[in-house]
């Protein structure tokens, strides 16, 4: 069922979004990729289909887009803004779980982690699933070859995609506290999968900021990439993350 939510952070703008429903479910899986969190990674797709025939019930959204006017635009985006929507979401979806699994893969792993480092109380009911996890605080010069202010708009251009983004948001990627002493923090046990020679020495670098490694798994696909592309990576993953889901 496609939704679309108002947003908490602005005026007159909107949050769009996919929940797949399974009747008698009692799991939430909640994907989030990259900056705009977007619901049409191929991905998540083809998990929404895997965990639905197991009977577990999944939500994609964006947490921004360009295709809809009335969408948060990533210029607009800073760490606020995502714990606010992501919030936003989790009330008015979420209520009816007993437990609620974070699927973050590149970018939508921080973003799940400080989400629930502000968020606290749903630390219990939340459980954690990072897939290829970006690690912050990114080092300034990497940003500085990837991105141009531009002052007439006081945002930052990125020289690849062209997309924008504001200020606050650069000086977070910069300036943020270290992402898995963070999710240490936490406190929490963690499933980590990582594409090999993609994020797969960030992996490591989560897993040893764990305080529970015990119950904490982390785990390295070889012969694919950040996507998880191929039939037989994407199977592993999926597979990997349901026994997680189903230690319990």
């Amino acid at each position: 069922m496609k939704f679309k939510i108002k947003s908490k952070k602005f005026k007159d703008k909107y949050i769009y979004g996919e929940i797949s429903g399974v009747r008698g479910a009692t799991t939430l899986v909640v994907f989030m990729s990259g900056f705009d969190g977007s619901s049409k990674f191929s991905l998540f797709k083809t998990a929404t289909n895997y965990f639905n025939k197991n009977s577990v019930s999944t939500i994609r959204f964006d947490f921004c887009n360009k295709k809809n006017k009335d969408a948060i635009l990533l210029q607009d985006i800073s760490f606020s803004v995502y714990a606010t929507e992501l919030k936003n979401i989790i009330d008015r979806f979420g209520k009816n779980y007993l437990r609620i699994v974070f699927v973050g893969h590149s970018f939508g792993a921080v973003v799940a982690i400080m989400f629930l480092l502000k968020h606290k109380a749903f630390l219990k009911k939340t459980e954690l699933v990072l897939w290829d996890p970006t690690l912050l605080p990114w080092k300034e010069v990497w940003m500085k070859e990837d991105y141009i202010f531009l002052p007439e708009k006081k945002l930052y251009r990125d020289t690849h995609t062209h997309e924008l983004i504001n200020k606050t948001f650069y000086k977070e990627c910069t300036h943020i506290k270290n992402s898995a002493s963070v999710l240490g923090l936490l406190k929490k046990d963690v499933l980590i999968i990582a594409a090999k020679g993609s994020a797969d020495k960030d992996a490591m670098t989560y897993f040893s900021k764990l305080q529970d490694r015990k119950n904490s798994q982390v785990s390295i696909i070889n012969n694919t990439d950040h996507y998880f592309k191929g039939m037989l990576a994407r199977k592993q993953l999926l597979d990997k993350t349901n026994s997680f889901l189903k230690r319990k």
